[in-house]
């Protein structure tokens, strides 16, 4: 059930051999800025520059080396908290609140209203119109889309999936008749940091529900899916 997982864990072998590098490029730049900084006094312009290079040499190396450490903790730690999560017989998934998002969005959308407000008011000109009205009508249908997308919810019993809309059954699936089933970032072609995974359920009818998921129910879909041999197609790989 876990293969398909295994196959995104991270080789971490070339970023300890890059971190064994950065280290050792590290100490030696340190050794050299301690030197420099003993005999600082003697230097001479030149030696001084070359001190004031070699200290933002260190700085960088530093940084880097925290850096890289530390997504790789979080990385092996997110892996740890992956491996932890098991499938049920009965469990609940609540789509993934997005506020963040539909904060940003109502907040852009403000801006786009108020720039139509001032291009009526001031007679602008006609492009700043068109220009806000066409970024009203999209954040609009985002944030509409992402206010309706986060009631629903499912109540998952072995081999049945109850859909839910503001805690009402509207549909009932059955594993037999979800032929396939995808995972996207909320970015969608390309996850970048920050996306959410959502996940799309293509019933026999052709019919498709889209949720967003936290990370964790993520996981636990996917699992789930994979454990009753569902076709996926996962470009969120978290």
């Amino acid at each position: 059930m876990n293969k398909d997982f295994d196959n995104n864990i991270p080789n971490f072998t070339r970023r300890k051999k890059a971190l064994k590098i950065i280290l050792f490029l590290l100490v030696i730049s340190l050794i050299i800025l301690a030197v420099q900084l003993f005999y600082i006094d003697n230097l001479s312009y030149l030696q001084g520059n070359l001190a004031i290079i070699n200290s933002f040499l260190a700085f960088i190396l530093l940084f880097l080396y925290i850096i890289l450490t530390a997504d790789m903790y979080v990385s092996i730690k997110r892996i740890k908290e992956r491996e932890k999560v098991e499938v049920p017989n009965e469990f609940r998934v609540d789509a993934f609140k997005q506020t963040y998002f539909i904060v940003l969005d109502t907040v852009i959308l403000i801006i786009f209203i108020f720039i139509l407000v001032l291009s009526v008011v001031f007679k602008i000109g006609v492009f700043e119109i068109i220009f806000s009205l066409f970024g009203i009508a999209i954040f609009s249908y985002f944030l509409s889309a992402m206010i309706k997308s986060r009631k629903y919810s499912l109540e998952v019993q072995n081999r049945n999936i109850k859909v839910l809309y503001k805690n009402q059954e509207i549909e009932v699936l059955e594993i037999k008749d979800i032929p396939f089933v995808a995972f996207f970032g909320s970015g969608k072609e390309k996850v970048k940091k920050g996306d959410y995974p959502i996940m799309e359920i293509c019933n026999i009818k052709g019919e498709i529900l889209r949720i967003p998921l936290s990370l964790r129910n993520y996981w636990l879909m996917k699992k789930y899916f994979l454990k009753y041999d569902v076709e996926i197609s996962d470009t969120y790989e978290n």
